[in-house]
């Protein structure tokens, strides 16, 4: 298995570049530095939140996403833990997991697809695990 901070890439410059941009991303996120993660989001960014259910919320442009990305990384209690990176061409999947609390319990587990052009963030989507409620088979 791959350690969390060595992503798991396809052998093309675009991939490297890629798998490069979401690694410094993640670390600045994990630093709470607002600065350097909003230096590597493009100015026509879309990001989409995992929650609300089903479809989460949609934030347009630099400004927007940026703010929602600091706003989360200002409770200093909560811990974004990168499990798993995997990237292909200007695509990478991030699965994490965010603690708000120190138990198990109190931590969701999701998964970022993120898409790069030129060395920045231009496109988020969020999915998480949530409780209940879904009618699958035991």
């Amino acid at each position: 298995m791959t350690a969390p901070d060595t992503p798991s890439t396809s052998d093309t410059a675009e991939s490297t570049e890629t798998a490069e941009t979401i690694r410094l991303f993640n670390d600045a996120f994990r630093r709470r530095d607002t600065e350097a993660m909003a230096a590597l989001v493009h100015d026509d960014c879309l990001m989409v939140s995992a929650q609300p259910a089903p479809d989460g919320t949609a934030y347009v442009g630099k400004k927007a996403c940026v703010d929602f990305w600091a706003e989360l990384m200002t409770d200093e209690a909560s811990t974004f833990e990168v499990e798993h990176v995997f990237s292909a061409g200007d695509w990478a999947t991030v699965r994490w997991r965010y603690r708000f609390g120190p138990a198990d319990a109190e931590s969701v587990l999701g998964v970022n697809v993120t898409r790069v052009s030129n060395g920045r963030v231009i496109e988020q989507l969020g999915y998480t695990k949530v409780p209940g409620g879904l009618p699958l088979p035991e």
